[in-house]
């Protein structure tokens, strides 16, 4: 116990206990299968690995089935948990803390406990959100010893002393309003007339646990940067929405603006995606295999506008038939359910935007049926006439998730001398160096970005950062520099240097070198123009901006320069 690390998982302790607990030395049932709880998939696939290569317990000997329980798995993989195995084999599931509430494994006998679980947790100073591995409190540790002896009597074994369970762990989680984010709190205060004369903090001060003010300040400072509030914290006319909206600031601002540039369809399916997860898998060592098919749907440079790609040829597909549509996501690597939640999801969201009267149409008549996406037909050609602009999506994209910008810095061209000349040096994806306003970062190598060795523009836009082994950015697209000008939420400043005439973002940190000041000029004033014209019609949802002549001005303007820049 003296030569043990406690802070690391002990692989070769846990295959110990195993060895005990299967050679029957001891007065404990004989049969059943057994729970390890690990704290993420790293572990899982560490120990599976070191246990297909035991003797005892490899699955080539029969006598063991070895599964992995994961979120990240399939549905698939998931549910096999729950089968009998074959030949009299006894299960052992290796899993997070996905089985201490949410999954019952009904002939369990015995629990590993690891003491450790990962804990998602948000940096409001650097809006960030990290996957922490922490020691499980008093209340998760019973949770789990739970887990066995529900059908017969049945053993837990904790792998951590009794007294850092009584005197070192605490007694329970720490609560929520601590470790997410709290914009959508914020809103919905805002909007509720009991709080009309307090403040935000004081609001928040009165709770049970509040949180602390840095976190409410950065809070705010976000929802100023969407355009949910103004200078003195009140809701804005777009704020107003968002908080009608059940769902995160930045997938309701991009519903309202597929709304208004004419792309609700797929708006909604990548709002759906972005709100739930993707619908690509990596089944349990396939990972490689999985990352091959997701590339072959890649666009755009862009993770959001692959998973578009990939659910409308499912819809496509499927229309013929649910067998086809069913073959198609297998063969993809593309989880069924998912996909078929989607569609659920979508239908909620166009039923948001009816409610708020961003889209005119009526829908007290129509029922959906799971699987089915009908959004297309129910919304029309007017309100989907830009569905298939691959540029003004990620426009509609930068929109939503700024400023979760990341900029990618190349590293200066080599050249080899040669018979014709100097000839560039292809340079490798992992020569690429990308840094957001705070710090550097990587992108996630289910990323289909993750390989790419030269971005046409040197901006990306990403949903979520998640520092695990390293600093990550998740599910990231590239952006037209045009485009971000327009559709940034900060303000745009012109400045002249010796001469030249620039425009900067974010206080400085985007800058951009125009060839003509009024072209400077131009772009601001268009800028202006939407701004005006976006908060005409969020003031008054019914006003059809396409029938509209300066809206329609205004926005077909908009629509030509992002896609043509």
């Amino acid at each position: 116990m003296y030569l043990m690390d406690p802070e690391k998982i002990n692989l070769d302790l846990i295959e110990a206990v195993l060895m005990w607990i299967v050679s029957g030395e001891h007065e404990y049932p004989r049969e059943g299968s057994i729970l390890i709880f690990l704290p993420g998939i790293a572990e899982i696939t560490s120990l599976y690995d070191q246990l297909s290569d035991n003797s005892e317990f490899s699955p080539r000997y029969g006598k063991y089935v070895l599964l992995p329980l994961h979120s990240s798995l399939s549905s698939e993989e998931q549910a096999a948990i729950f089968k009998k195995p074959k030949n009299g084999a006894r299960k052992i599931v290796l899993s997070t803390n996905l089985a201490e509430t949410s999954v019952t494994i009904d002939d369990c006998v015995f629990v590993i406990d690891s003491g450790k679980m990962k804990e998602k947790r948000f940096d409001s100073n650097r809006n960030m959100e990290s996957l922490d591995t922490v020691w499980v409190t008093r209340a998760n540790a019973l949770q789990r010893k739970g887990r066995a002896g529900r059908v017969m009597p049945g053993v837990s074994i904790h792998l951590f002393t009794s007294h850092r369970f009584k005197h070192h762990i605490l007694s329970q989680p720490i609560p929520e309003i601590h470790r997410v984010p709290l914009e959508q709190l914020l809103l919905h205060i805002k909007v509720l007339p009991n709080f009309a004369d307090r403040s935000l903090h004081n609001v928040l001060e009165s709770t049970l646990e509040p949180p602390v003010k840095d976190n409410i300040d950065s809070a705010i400072l976000r929802l100023q940067d969407v355009g949910a509030f103004d200078k003195d914290n009140n809701l804005t006319p777009l704020g107003q929405h968002l908080a009608a909206l059940p769902v995160d600031v930045r997938i309701g601002k991009l519903m309202l603006y597929g709304a208004i540039f004419s792309c609700v369809d797929a708006a909604l399916t990548m709002a759906a995606s972005l709100s739930y997860k993707t619908p690509f898998v990596a089944p349990f060592g396939k990972k490689e295999q999985a990352m091959v098919k997701k590339r072959e749907f890649a666009i755009g440079h862009s993770d959001h506008l692959t998973v578009l790609r990939a659910y409308k040829k499912w819809q496509e597909i499927g229309a013929k038939s649910r067998l086809a549509g069913r073959n198609f996501a297998n063969e993809n690597y593309l989880s069924l359910k998912t996909l078929e939640m989607l569609t659920d999801i979508k239908f909620q969201l166009l039923e948001l935007l009816v409610s708020i009267g961003f889209v005119p149409i009526n829908l007290h008549s129509y029922r959906h049926r799971t699987g089915q996406d009908r959004i297309m037909n129910l919304t029309g050609s007017e309100l989907n006439k830009n569905g298939e602009n691959i540029r003004l999506l990620t426009s509609v994209l930068c929109t939503a998730l700024y400023p979760n910008v990341v900029k990618v810095l190349t590293p200066q061209t080599v050249f080899l001398r040669s018979a014709a000349g100097a000839v560039p040096v292809e340079r490798e994806a992992k020569e690429l160096r990308f840094k957001t306003q705070r710090e550097e970062v990587f992108l996630h190598p289910s990323s289909v970005n993750f390989t790419v060795t030269n971005f046409q523009c040197p901006y990306l836009v990403y949903q979520e950062k998640v520092k695990t082994s390293k600093i990550f950015v998740r599910d990231c697209s590239m952006i037209p520099i045009v485009p971000l000008v327009l559709f940034s939420g900060s303000d745009v400043d012109i400045c002249v240097s010796g001469g030249t005439t620039f425009v900067t973002l974010a206080d400085g940190w985007i800058k951009f070198h125009v060839e003509k000041h009024e072209v400077a000029e131009m772009i601001k004033a268009i800028r202006a123009e939407l701004l005006d014209l976006l908060e005409e019609k969020i003031r008054d949802p019914l006003l059809n901006l396409l029938h509209n002549e300066k809206g329609e001005r205004i926005i077909n303007t908009i629509v030509h320069i992002a896609t043509n820049d």
